[in-house]
């Protein structure tokens, strides 16, 4: 009508209840990219290593608690055994992985009823058995691994054990924990398994010959820590040549050299 104006309703706005907002993941989902990232901890390989070490010492635990025969004397069961025995030994120490095995009671035991020669060879595969046993545990376990760590500390960790992963093998083989805990990591990485199988072989030679030779020559369990000792020496003594060294052999063929290399 002439003389009439018509004023729009403003919109009720009603009062907001605390507790009722929205939550915005609801619309956005979960956080993805670089929020996902800034999510995940800092320290993802510690977090790691400290899972692994502390996983591997419980199951020590619970074995040592049962006290089972077989891991608390293994020698006595290897010579009733007899020719079985040696694959008893391998497969004692192949499961040192998981298990407290004396790994070098089983060392001189199998030199002390096979010889130096293939004493010393079947404890070098049960090394070999045990560094691959770890390995593809840390392959089955990498998405576990991209879950709590980042893209950047995952490279990093890529070129470091590109690098040194050889050596670090080589030089934890003869270690308790250690050993088992880099066979792990070296299976999250894009280390090949026969490389990291070579590598425990060759971490295997001065414990498997030391121990074959103590058990041939009746030394039995007295010399034990005295050959750890040398053992220990003897693989930090490689560790130190082949890091001053540089050798190429720790790297795979074809790959050039990081500039951070030529620089040194």
């Amino acid at each position: 009508m002439p003389g009439v104006r018509l004023r729009l309703a403003r919109p009720l706005r009603l009062a907001r209840v605390p507790g009722t907002e929205r939550d915005p993941s609801a619309v956005t989902g979960p956080a993805t990219g670089a929020d996902a990232m800034a999510r995940r901890p800092r320290g993802g390989y510690l977090l790691v290593t400290a899972v692994l070490v502390g996983t591997t010492l419980l199951l020590f635990g619970l074995a040592e608690w049962a006290a089972f025969p077989v891991l608390t004397d293994p020698v006595a069961g290897m010579r009733r055994a007899g020719a079985w025995g040696a694959l008893i030994g391998v497969g004692l120490l192949t499961g040192d992985v998981l298990l407290p095995v004396p790994s070098s009671l089983v060392m001189i035991a199998h030199g002390a009823l096979f010889g130096v020669l293939p004493g010393a060879a079947l404890s070098m595969l049960g090394g070999a058995g045990a560094t691959l046993v770890g390995f593809v545990l840390g392959r089955q376990g990498r998405g576990v691994v991209a879950r709590v760590t980042t893209s950047s500390q995952r490279r990093r960790a890529e070129r470091l054990l590109t690098r040194w992963g050889v050596l670090a093998v080589v030089i934890s083989r003869p270690v308790p924990v250690l050993a088992e805990t880099v066979a792990v990591l070296a299976g999250t990485s894009t280390m090949r398994w026969y490389v990291v199988t070579g590598a425990g072989v060759l971490g295997s030679v001065a414990p498997a010959s030391l121990y074959a030779v103590a058990g041939a020559s009746g030394g039995g369990a007295v010399g034990a820590p005295l050959l750890l000792g040398l053992v220990a020496g003897l693989a930090l003594a490689v560790g130190a040549v082949l890091a001053l060294t540089r050798s190429p052999v720790w790297r795979r063929p074809g790959r050039s050299r990081a500039p951070e290399d030529v620089r040194s």
